[in-house]
């Protein structure tokens, strides 16, 4: 009979008899399993699968992670942009006509005054929820369920939070025309003079408080309204990007500013004349609205109540909104004066503040969400202080940067060559080739500084550990109205005296 092998013999075997019970095998094969388990293993053997398990982990990060091309951004944001630039040639059209022809601007001061505040506070409810619904898509948190009820609870949030801030926005500009009698007696005196009041209204002149109260009531209809529209649109819109693999930084925030802007003024001036005739003869109607509104404001805190995210969004937001719009009023006392001594005034504020507010919005929203995912900034203090050296870093974010300064000029040259054009259905506006060639220089200098102030103040907050999406876009859109407004007075200013050669009211 034959042996077998001798490695056959050196290896245990288990027979198998009927004798044996099913728990029996069992253990036994247990024990050959942890006897296997002791002898010594190869180092290939040991580290291979965690190689290979870290390797496919950073590879499904980098695929996450990989960071937009400029052509990408430049591609991404091209059409934004351009549907945001025509939002602020409507809205600056549409507050140039009203400042010409309606007498509601002459009768009720307050109104130029209290807009660069209520087109910002719209701006920067809609901008810092569209950036909050960025970060989410960017976390994937709208594959998740429940996405719908968390937007729905940020949506009341902001509502609350918009009637807070208009009541705050209204008492500010009342205060700031109180303060300069004159801006309300230089007013009076053109209404009073006006050979078109008749046509437009059959009512009684408002006093000082009756005024106030119409526009508050008229305003706060208006950002109500507004919000409804505008949430549901930008959550629409970061949807779609995030559905076909789109960065809903670079696309976003342009449309949620410039479209609020439109919605702002035109809602504006039409709750104004709906609600005037009725003020007129009493003033029961602006206080029920008034009253309503503020009661409303627990409802909708309750509503948002039970998301953690947006409660803690109202609380942090609510005093960084109440200090742009407060920096904003002096943009709309800017803008007042301005316009009352130049017409076509408001045909440039729009335009030159929303889209610097518009670039300075894109940067904040990718620099936030790079630091929120990555927990680290590609650049310190010492490069962001000074901004040739900010501007001059390799860097994809200062990359970002140049890249919305280079093409901010061609930007707004194009929309001023649209606004140009299109005021010729009524009345033309600037035409001299001195008045284009400073607002050139204006651009420049105001995105140079919005653009870097937009990095320096998100990675201030970012290391302060405050959520930059909930304070950043306000403090940069209250900062591009008012570096707007004083450098296009200026402008007006410099070649009115020097040249004569800007549009005067007489």
């Amino acid at each position: 009979m034959l042996k077998p092998p001798p490695l056959l013999e050196e290896q245990p075997t288990q027979t198998y008899s009927p004798t044996t019970s099913s728990d029996e095998g069992v253990e036994t094969a247990v024990e050959q399993r942890s006897n296997r388990d002791d002898e010594p293993r190869s180092i290939l053997e040991i580290y291979t699968p965690k190689i290979l398990t870290s390797m496919e982990t950073v590879a499904d990060e980098e695929a996450e992670n990989v960071p937009d091309t400029m052509l990408q951004i430049f591609l991404q944001s091209l059409f934004p942009f351009f549907i945001g630039g025509c939002g602020s040639i409507g809205a600056g059209l549409l507050l140039t006509y009203a400042n010409k022809e309606l007498s509601l601007i002459k009768e009720i001061p307050e109104f130029l005054v209290l807009m660069p505040p209520l087109q910002g506070l719209r701006g920067n409810l809609d901008m810092t929820f569209s950036s909050r619904m960025s970060t989410l898509a960017h976390k994937g948190a709208f594959a998740e369920e429940g996405i719908l009820m968390r937007v729905r609870r940020n949506a009341a949030v902001s509502e609350a939070l918009s009637i807070v801030v208009c009541l705050v926005a209204n008492l500010i500009s009342l205060f700031i025309v109180h303060l300069t009698p004159d801006l309300r007696d230089s007013q009076s005196d053109e209404f009073a003079n006006s050979t078109t009041v008749s046509n437009d209204t059959d009512t009684r002149d408002l006093s000082n408080i009756e005024s106030s109260m119409f526009l508050t009531a008229s305003s706060i209809l208006s950002v109500a309204l507004n919000c409804a529209i505008c949430t549901t649109f930008l959550f629409t819109i970061v949807y779609y990007a995030w559905k076909h693999d789109y960065n809903p930084d670079n696309i976003v925030a342009p449309l949620g500013a410039s479209i609020s802007d439109m919605l702002t003024i035109g809602s504006m001036l039409f709750l104004c004349y709906l609600l005037r005739p009725y003020a007129g003869f009493s003033s029961a109607l602006p206080n029920i609205i008034i009253s309503i509104s503020i009661c409303s404001i627990p409802v909708w805190i309750m509503l948002g109540w039970k998301d953690e995210m947006a409660v803690t969004t109202a609380k942090q937001q609510c005093l960084t909104l109440v200090f742009a719009s407060i920096v904003s009023c002096l943009a709309g006392l800017i803008q007042s004066e301005g316009a009352m001594t130049y017409p076509n005034y408001p045909a440039y504020q729009t335009l030159i503040s929303g889209l610097a507010g518009n670039r300075g919005a894109v940067l904040a929203s990718r620099i936030s969400s790079y630091l929120e995912i990555h927990q680290e900034s590609e650049l310190g203090w010492k490069q962001r202080a000074i901004p040739f050296i900010y501007y001059r870093s390799d860097c994809s974010e200062a990359q970002t940067a140049r890249l919305l300064l280079f093409t901010a000029l061609p930007f707004q040259m194009f929309f001023v060559g649209i606004s140009t054009a299109l005021s010729f259905v009524y009345e033309p506006v600037e035409l001299d080739w001195k008045f284009f060639l400073g607002y050139a220089l204006v651009v420049l200098v105001q995105s140079f500084t919005i653009l870097y102030l937009a990095q320096l103040i998100v990675f201030t907050l970012w290391k302060f550990g405050l959520d930059s999406d909930n304070h950043a876009i306000p403090l940069l859109t209250s900062a591009a109205d008012v570096c707007g407004c004083g450098l296009l007075i200026c402008l007006f200013l410099v070649l009115d005296k020097a040249f004569g050669c800007v549009k005067r009211i007489e």
